[in-house]
């Protein structure tokens, strides 16, 4: 939708329609491996594409890094955006790699 000064307007059903895949709100224990350091975080939301996670660390657009999702293998991410301790994330592997990682919770994703 743009609006009468020709900017875009962004709704979450706008949002919902653009998004790759399904989103799936989680509340899920997730690790973080930046070089030798591990914190904790927890998953709010996932898809095949990445992750919005809570981490008590501030972490800069761009930046790389490791996440394990409730156990899982290790995906290699890059933050997208944060925000008041939130941080979007894009996974580096593709969605069918992503999707068999997560085994039945990928399932819910496609």
């Amino acid at each position: 939708m743009i609006n009468q000064i020709g900017t875009k307007v962004i709704s979450a059903e706008t949002t919902q329609q653009e998004r790759k895949s399904n989103r799936q709100n989680v509340l899920l224990k997730s690790s973080i491996d930046i070089g030798s350091y591990y914190f904790d975080a927890i998953a709010y939301d996932l898809s095949l594409y990445g992750a919005k996670i809570k981490l008590n660390l501030p972490l800069e657009r761009g930046a790389t890094f490791m996440i394990a999702i409730k156990g899982t293998s290790n995906i290699p991410s890059k933050v997208s955006w944060a925000n008041n301790g939130f941080i979007g994330l894009e996974f580096d592997y593709p969605p069918d790699r992503v999707k068999t990682i997560f085994g039945t919770l990928g399932d819910r994703l496609t």
